[in-house]
């Protein structure tokens, strides 16, 4: 049965309410049903006691039973309000990449597995060598933004294929723009078959130095 006889404004509001969350957001699917819920909370709590939360919530308020696996918590650190946090079992993963060019133009996508969930992120632009592989950065970045929640935005500043020993690395670096500022982030990741799923591991590896990746224990 559908779940649309409340807002997902309402259904947001609520989650706000409850102690640490800062924000949420809620997808849906095209019958209205609840898909994904993600939430940006402080670390003053546990994750699967916000999560808990959420689910007393929706039943009590929505006569709603939510599955908690479709819920997940991104926390921001007491230490550090740029890094955030998400449980150990959603840690992004590398699906597969994909490129289509057309004239000149190209289309990247790149998949990611966070937890039971398959995340994507789409860029294009032009098709040139250099391009392409700018191109994959910003993907894994799209791919990555509901983790974030949007909270957080990073931009591409450079990315490249060189030798060490012999051995080909791409490396990445990005900058991070959050409420408290700025930070520069690098990553690498060996180059094996693909340069281009090297250029999406070098990304996951620049942005997993900003996250705290919790055990769901």
């Amino acid at each position: 049965m559908s779940e649309v006889a409340f807002s997902i404004q309402d259904w947001e509001q609520a989650i706000k309410q409850i102690k640490s969350v800062i924000t949420a957001r809620i997808n849906v699917n095209n019958l209205g049903d609840i898909e994904e819920v993600h939430i940006l909370a402080g670390s003053g709590r546990a994750p699967k006691q916000v999560v808990r939360d959420v689910e007393s919530v929706f039943a009590a308020q929505f006569g709603l039973q939510i599955d908690h696996k479709k819920i997940s918590v991104a926390q921001i650190g007491d230490d550090d309000e740029n890094t955030f946090a998400i449980r150990e079992s959603s840690r992004p993963k590398l699906v597969g990449v994909t490129i289509r060019t057309v004239s000149g133009m190209a289309e990247v996508k790149v998949e990611l597995l966070t937890g039971d969930k398959l995340i994507e992120g789409v860029s294009q632009g032009p098709s040139s060598s250099y391009n392409k592989l700018r191109l994959f950065v910003e993907a894994t970045l799209k791919a990555l933004s509901p983790l974030t929640l949007d909270k957080f935005l990073f931009v591409t500043e450079d990315v490249g294929i060189t030798q060490l020993a012999k051995r080909q690395i791409a490396l990445v670096a990005i900058t991070l723009i959050a409420p408290a500022g700025e930070q520069s982030l690098t990553g690498c990741a060996l180059v094996r078959n693909d340069d281009r799923e090297a250029v999406v591991k070098a990304t996951l590896d620049a942005v997993n130095r900003k996250l705290r990746f919790l055990r769901n224990e």
